[in-house]
Order: structure tokens, then C-alpha cells, then sequence
């Protein structure tokens, strides 16, 4: 067998190459030229796009962290205004406290003055 297949291979080496199929031999190899540069822009094309996105994602990230920062600094802000805001608050809860138990006081000196008088002599 394999001195068959030895034969072969000689009978198609000794053949003399068709005009038609170096013709087509040279038509396949502007092809694989032209598939070749193709692939080439393919691929610059796909690197274009890999910095474009890089870089988009570059930008949208500063983007995200500007604003990461401002609303960190808007909180700050209301949480110090919100401080002060019950600081203020609470002061004056503390001076209405103060009358309030100055009122009651007020009222028990008040009671205890009325209780010592006679009702006759008050009212009468």
C-alpha cells in the first residue's frame, strides 16, 4: 500500500500545473492578502476601541468620584446645620423648663400664702 500511495504522490508532482489553476492559485492568494489586512485593521480597530472604553470608564469613574465627594460635603453640611439646628432647640426647650418650674413655684408660693390667710378676710 504504501507503494501505491508513493506513486501517487509522484504522478501528481510530475504533472504540469494547469494555466487555469495557477490563475486561480493567484486569485486565492489576493484573497488571503486582502483577509490579511482586514484582520490587521480588525484588530487596530479593536484596540481604538479598548483605549476608547478604557479611557470612558476612566472618565465616568473621576466622574462618580466628584460626585461621591460633593454629596459627602453636602451631608457634612446638613449634619452640622442639623446640630446646630437642635442646639438651638433644646436651649429653648430648656428656657421654657426654666418658666415653667418658676410658674409652679410661682403657684405653690402663691397656694401656701392663700392657705395661712383667712378666707373671710379675702373675700370678705
Amino acid at each position: 500500500m504504501n507503494s501505491l500511495d508513493s506513486s501517487k504522490k509522484n504522478k501528481t508532482r510530475k504533472t504540469k500545473t494547469n494555466p487555469m489553476e495557477i490563475e486561480r492559485v493567484a486569485k486565492l492568494e489576493a484573497q488571503v492578502e486582502g483577509i490579511k489586512e482586514d484582520v490587521a485593521a480588525v484588530k487596530q480597530d479593536i484596540r481604538d476601541l479598548h483605549s476608547r472604553i478604557t479611557t470612558g470608564n476612566r472618565e465616568i469613574m473621576e466622574k462618580i468620584d466628584d460626585k461621591v465627594d460633593e454629596l459627602a460635603q453636602a451631608d457634612k453640611e446638613q449634619h452640622a446645620a442639623q446640630i446646630d439646628a437642635t442646639r438651638n432647640l433644646a436651649g429653648r426647650v430648656e428656657t421654657l423648663e426654666r418658666w415653667r418650674w418658676m410658674v409652679v413655684g410661682g403657684a405653690v408660693a402663691l397656694g401656701y400664702i392663700l392657705s395661712k390667710l383667712p378666707l373671710e378676710a379675702v373675700f370678705g
